[in-house]
């Protein structure tokens, strides 16, 4: 299958099937592009018109996934033309109160294959279905095969004892986090060279393909789904979330930049740009043209935290994290706020800074996860800014 950049809408019929595909036109290069000095507006249209309704949001919102895909991420992959899910044993931990379950997921496209583990770890004795939290592991169950290790609920006890369920894969099965070695190994090898798609966009598909293979559990609340992950992994949970609407909550942790940080406003010795396309198969091929032409993307990073609208999303950020860029984190989340609020959806998006360096806070993911499905009571400092606001960042506000 051929993978096309798109901004109009065109219906072709393959197979019996309808596959949309967008845009005809090669995108612009970045010189022909148009500079933006502050944070784009997510209330103007591409031919300059503006966002009035929710259902013109809704036009908008995918405008913006088309730009973060032509010029960034690269494009979604597909779902693949099959999946056949393999479930083992469930396994008890009677010391920490769960059921372990190992799942192994074969995805088939034509004659090619690849099959994707996943932990599935389940709070014993819940009387409902379980909310569950996706996320990849760094190391494949701990560096060893799911049948050699002895499972356990010890590294999912932070969710597990408040009554979640955790589905952990491995990203590196998906697209080796490797300049040399990613385009040769997982996603990549079931689609073919056509995909135009970084590392990041790979790894958020891998999290939808969990997904889909988790809404089949009678013991999941499908409806109280979260993504997270720390670091580049928190990068990679937040374009899922903002390309998957199954997503409940997403929960990006110090993404920093290409995650929650902007690439216009750089505070400290924080990760811009240039540094960051030095990971060259994390984005698509051409996104190296906007080093030093950084006011020419068309986007921003509140804009992809917009995506997330009006679903639920929590930046968790360290102050002493400065090359994540905490500052720009607060700024691309009062951006995106704005969105929050044309949308009605005020509660649903928040910020939780804490004086920490590199660090996730799963107590804080829980919180706001208790906050949005069961309705608990917030701490003050959810939301609580960290830094002056900047003043001149934009200048568009909320539609009246």
């Amino acid at each position: 299958m051929k993978f096309i950049p798109v901004l109009a809408i065109l219906f072709l019929h393959i197979n019996g099937s309808i596959i949309v595909i967008a845009d005809m036109d090669s995108p612009k290069p970045a010189e022909e592009l148009p500079a933006i000095k502050g944070l784009p507006d997510p209330f103007t249209f591409l031919d300059g018109s503006p966002v009035k309704t929710q259902d013109d949001w809704e036009r908008r919102r995918d405008e913006l996934k088309g730009l973060f895909q032509q010029y960034m991420y690269g494009h979604l992959p597909p779902k693949p033309e099959k999946m056949t899910i393999h479930r083992s044993e469930p396994v008890t931990d009677r010391e920490t109160e769960v059921a372990i379950q190992d799942i192994a997921l074969l995805l088939e496209q034509g004659e090619k294959t690849l099959t994707m583990h996943v932990r599935l770890v389940l709070p014993l004795n819940a009387k409902n279905p379980s909310p569950v939290i996706v996320q990849s592991g760094f190391g494949f169950f701990g560096g060893r095969s799911p049948e050699k290790k002895p499972p356990s609920g010890k590294p999912f006890m932070a969710f597990t004892k408040r009554g979640y369920a955790v589905a952990e894969l491995q990203f590196q099965e998906l697209a080796a986090d490797s300049k040399e070695q990613a385009r040769a190994t997982g996603v990549y090898r079931l689609f073919g060279d056509d995909l135009d798609c970084g590392a990041l966009m790979a790894w958020a598909w891998g999290m939808h393909r969990v997904i889909d293979a988790l809404e089949s559990v009678n013991s999941i609340d499908s409806k109280k789904i979260i993504v997270t992950g720390h670091s580049r992994y928190g990068k990679a949970s937040l374009v899922a979330g903002a390309f998957d609407e199954r997503i409940a909550l997403t929960v990006p942790s110090h993404s920093g930049c290409a995650g929650s940080a902007p690439y216009r406003f750089i505070y400290g010795k924080s990760e811009q740009l240039h540094n960051i396309v030095g990971f060259t198969h994390w984005f698509r091929p051409d996104f190296n043209q906007f080093v030093g032409n950084v006011e020419r993307l068309p986007v921003d990073q509140h804009l992809l935290l917009a995506l997330v609208a009006p679903r639920a999303l929590l930046q968790t950020e360290g102050t002493q994290d400065e090359w994540t860029n905490p500052e720009g984190a607060q700024l691309t989340h009062l951006a995106a706020k704005k969105v929050y609020e044309f949308l009605h959806a005020y509660d649903k998006i928040s910020i939780r800074f804490r004086p920490v360096g590199h660090i996730p806070s799963n107590d804080d993911l829980m919180d706001f996860a208790d906050h949005v499905f069961f309705q608990k009571p917030l701490s003050s400092e959810f939301g609580k800014p960290a830094y002056e606001e900047e003043k001149n960042a934009y200048r568009w506000n909320i539609p009246q």
